[in-house]
């Protein structure tokens, strides 16, 4: 399975809101270390924010930070807010007819069951755990680019 760059941006978004602790930033500042488009933040906000992940504050003061602490950030929980999290395949037998059975079909329960199993997996994870398996020297001052690889490649795992 793979993931969306939504799923990819959303994660990368809360890591860097984690690693600057309850300090507000700003999301030029996101887009700009982690090489999404500010266009793409300002999309994934407003889902990050109906999740319940981070909060927004207007004001030259303002800007992003997480709403709750990392250890009480799901990993299945960002997954479900990014992700479709119902898989179903097109009706087999070669027919252009409309498949009514199409969600009751077997392929489509077990699709069902693996997606289920996959994201129950991500529920034991936290953003903490994230944050916590990355390498020390990456949370200083400009860590730059090199920075930035990490953070993808956590956001990526």
């Amino acid at each position: 399975m793979r993931l969306t760059k939504q799923t990819s941006y959303a994660l990368r978004i809360l890591i860097h809101c984690a690693v600057s602790g309850e300090k507000h930033v700003k999301a030029a500042e996101i887009a700009a270390e982690h090489g999404i488009t500010e266009f793409n933040v300002a999309k994934i906000v407003p889902i990050l924010v109906r999740g319940g992940f981070i909060a927004t504050s207007r004001g030259r003061t303002g800007g992003l930070k997480l709403a709750r602490a990392p250890e009480e950030i799901g990993i299945g929980d960002v997954i479900r807010a990014t992700e479709a999290t119902h898989v179903e395949a097109e009706c087999v037998g070669g027919t252009t007819l409309p498949c009514g059975i199409k969600r009751a079909a077997p392929i489509n329960r077990m699709l069902g069951e693996a997606l289920e199993a996959f994201i129950e997996v991500l529920d034991k994870h936290t953003l903490a755990d994230l944050i916590g398996s990355r390498p020390r020297e990456a949370t200083l001052p400009g860590a730059g680019s090199s920075r930035r690889a990490r953070v993808a490649s956590a956001a990526s795992h």
